[in-house]
């Protein structure tokens, strides 16, 4: 059995990774950022890896700004996202989609000590569902 999904724990972020292979023509992994805005969980940002079509959702939830990746600027779209956790741009990012308060939130420690396993559960959803070199 493949596996679909996983969620880490950051401080007060709560991070989901999910499969889609719903979508058509096109499948990745979806990368969802989740905190507690005034007192209900609430995804604050959304990275959609997909093969075809990837790009990102700055407050998914509420204004839904979204952003196509350029693939010759950015690379690898799943790896992008990852280095948006490990360079500290999450925060900014947050704050951008509307959520102040909870940009505020984010312990970078707690993100920083989260990401190893984070980015090994991202890794391995991957392969169960995409061929090498896909």
């Amino acid at each position: 059995m493949r596996r679909h999904e996983a969620e880490v724990e950051a401080g007060a972020l709560r991070v989901t990774l999910r499969y889609r292979d719903d979508l058509g023509d096109d499948a990745g992994l979806c990368v969802e950022v989740y905190a507690d805005v005034d007192g209900a969980p609430t995804e604050l940002l959304r990275f959609d890896c997909f093969r075809r079509g990837p790009h990102y959702h700055y407050g998914p939830m509420g204004r839904d700004e979204r952003i196509m990746f350029d693939a010759t600027a950015d690379g690898d779209p799943l790896d992008w996202t990852l280095e948006r956790f490990q360079r500290g741009r999450l925060r900014p990012m947050i704050e951008r989609a509307g959520y102040p308060a909870a940009a505020a939130a984010v312990d970078e420690a707690a993100l920083a000590a989260a990401l190893p396993r984070l980015i090994d559960e991202a890794r391995a959803i991957v392969a169960a569902h995409e061929p090498r070199g896909a």
